[in-house]
């Protein structure tokens, strides 16, 4: 619901990298020979309210990728990419959900830019990630947030 007075707002204030790290441990025989990577990939999404009683929040996409062959380890990457967004005029759940669908999937294409441009930096071909469906992942927390309810209400 929202109020005449008080339309529904969404802006985004600002978009920056909050943490960033590349470790290319076995350099630079890492770099040689025709190894097939099997990467691995891990994703939070952490948000919280800046002030208080006001509609300000930040959003911060947690991203984690590493590459093995064999038994070596070709690199990982870690990366906080985090916006701050106003979110106004609407319902809690509404924000909720805004929060964590809309917000992290505007920020999501820098952050994938900022992970292929790292791999590649480091001598590697560009790690690209997959789009992802947060509507679908926001769906999958609600749905475990429900049962875990319900398992404290037994």
């Amino acid at each position: 619901m929202t109020q005449e007075n008080n339309p529904p707002r969404i802006s985004v204030e600002a978009q920056y990298i909050k943490d960033l790290s590349f470790e290319n441990p076995n350099a630079p025989s890492s770099l040689t020979g025709d190894k097939k990577p099997n990467i691995d990939m891990a994703l939070d999404l952490h948000v919280s309210r800046l002030e208080k009683d006001k509609d300000i929040f930040e959003v911060c996409l947690n991203i984690q990728a590493s590459a093995k062959a064999e038994n070596d380890n070709l690199f990982v990457v870690e990366l906080q990419y985090a916006g701050i967004f106003t979110v106004s005029g609407v319902s809690d759940e509404e924000r909720k959900f805004i929060l964590g669908v809309h917000c992290p999937a505007l920020l999501f294409p820098f952050a994938r830019q900022i992970i292929s441009d790292m791999t590649q930096s480091g001598g590697f071909q560009p790690l690209m990630v997959d789009p992802i469906d947060f509507g679908a992942l926001y769906v999958s927390k609600m749905q475990e947030e429900a049962e875990k309810s319900e398992e404290g209400k037994k």
